[in-house]
């Protein structure tokens, strides 16, 4: 068990990886773990002793709320982490721009997403700012409710179907629509 701060090897023969730094030519330890040494990669890091929060990779994908709609872009909270056991440590915000949303021209955001709709995203670029898209068949809106009456909206023939209006409502929809629990 390596503790925050104990020496781990010379810079000269090793790379820092997870959890170690360098100081002065020497790695330490950055948080409590077990060490691990790669030999193919000459890199040591610490595997952490307790759970970590989770981190936002580019390639991951994600499931969010929509927060807020402009004109180019939505801004949407991201509440998990696809496969991930743990919960979003804390209060982390991506950005959808009009041109990442769908494959075709869009017009108008509000024919692809409304405020607290739940959506699948994939992100694209995850520093310094979290970008995401929905281009994807299987990204979109996984679960909505109807802007006007508040019901949930319910897959009809490829369509989303407000009972209330006893209309059709347009959202860019996930092939996951209603099977996902976020």
């Amino acid at each position: 068990m390596k503790l925050p701060g104990d020496k781990l090897a010379s810079a000269m023969e090793y790379m820092p990886g997870n959890g170690v730094y360098e100081e002065k030519g020497e790695l330490f330890a950055g948080i409590c773990g077990k060490l691990k040494e790669d030999n193919q990669k000459m890199m040591v890091s610490i595997e952490p002793a307790v759970s970590t929060p989770v981190k936002i990779n580019e390639g991951d994908t994600v499931f969010g709320r929509i927060q807020s709609l402009r004109d180019s872009m939505v801004s949407v909270e991201i509440l998990k982490v696809k496969d991930e056991k743990r919960s979003i440590g804390n209060y982390t915000v991506g950005t959808l721009h009009i041109a990442k949303m769908s494959s075709e021209y869009v017009s108008d955001i509000k024919t692809l997403y409304q405020i607290n709709d739940l959506i699948q995203a994939t992100v694209v670029k995850s520093s310094p700012a979290i970008e995401l898209t929905t281009k994807s068949d299987k990204d979109g809106v996984v679960f909505a409710r109807c802007g006007v009456t508040h019901d949930v909206l319910k897959l009809v023939d490829g369509e989303l179907w407000s009972e209330e209006l006893r209309g059709r409502v347009t959202r860019k929809i996930s092939s996951k629509y209603g099977k996902v629990q976020v």
